[in-house]
């Protein structure tokens, strides 16, 4: 059985290096390398962002938009990103990238790409309040790994056609959780799958590991990236509460919510400000047509 696993994993890992998935490990793992390192400014990110003409037409586009209301057009990238802030245009540089994932959308039994994807900012949006309001630290990594926490599902969705839909069927006539149909036709669940990409793409541990238990954050030994691993869990919870794209686990009682967030040390009341923010910002990004 652990043979039949790893091999799938591996056949998995395979499919997806030698596909256009992979064109965003290096755009990201630049991203993610600037983030990390204190010393970055506007000059790096121009330069990481002009190595992709989408997004820095898409960066473009967000800067003249109505909504920031400059009273000239600004066509520089490096004004661009000093005119939005620093901390707006990494959101942007790393959703456009990770958007593209979710192109071609397919509707079946509940899913759709397009749900999917509105699900994923808003997790990592979540992700990225809870760090900073609670926690009082940038929690940038978390961001990236509540956009890519369910890239598994993207890649049962490319690769795994007749499996997946029988997986969300056999979830939807059952009325089971995703994550526990997948194992019957994959072997698999799409955590693990997004786990072990990241794991191969040499992301870094914290994001590898909150992928990889986001569900089950209960089965985590290693204390070292608790926190992470529990924030992802609490935000995913809190989108599929709150009905914010589409629900891959829709019959998870609050036990799972309330314990994680008993191991965080923190409260319902302490996420309430959170969560009225989150709103907000996704209402903001559908009348802007971001999302």
């Amino acid at each position: 059985m652990e043979n039949n696993h790893t091999e799938k994993l591996t056949e998995i890992i395979s499919l997806v290096n030698d596909s256009s998935i992979a064109s965003i490990k290096e755009v990201v793992g630049e991203i993610l390398r600037a983030l990390r390192d204190i010393k970055t400014g506007a000059g790096d990110l121009k330069e990481i962002i002009e190595k992709d003409p989408p997004l820095c037409a898409k960066l473009l586009k967000r800067a003249n938009s109505a909504y920031y209301g400059y009273p000239r057009t600004i066509s520089d990238i490096q004004e661009a990103v000093v005119c939005l802030g620093f901390d707006e245009v990494k959101s942007l540089a790393l959703n456009q990238k990770a958007c593209d994932l979710f192109d071609e959308d397919t509707v079946f039994e509940g899913f759709s790409r397009w749900f999917l994807w509105k699900h994923s900012v808003a997790v990592a949006l979540c992700c990225k309040k809870i760090y900073r309001k609670i926690f009082h630290q940038p929690g940038d990594d978390l961001y990236v790994a509540g956009l890519l926490h369910d890239i598994g599902i993207i890649v049962e969705d490319q690769f795994f056609d007749y499996q997946f839909k029988s997986a969300l069927k056999k979830a939807a006539e059952e009325n089971l959780n995703l994550y526990d149909a997948e194992r019957e036709f994959l072997s698999v669940d799409h955590a693990e799958i997004g786990r072990a990409i990241m794991l191969n793409w040499d992301f870094p541990d914290e994001m590898t590991m909150a992928i990889g238990y986001h569900h089950r954050p209960y089965l985590l030994k290693d204390k070292e990236v608790e926190r992470e691993v529990l924030t992802l869990c609490v935000a995913n919870r809190l989108c599929h509460k709150q009905n914010i794209g589409y629900i891959d686990a829709p019959h998870v009682d609050d036990t799972l919510l309330r314990d994680s967030i008993a191991r965080l040390k923190i409260s319902e009341e302490d996420l309430q400000p959170v969560v009225e923010e989150l709103n907000q910002e996704i209402i903001k990004m559908e009348k802007m047509k971001w999302l």
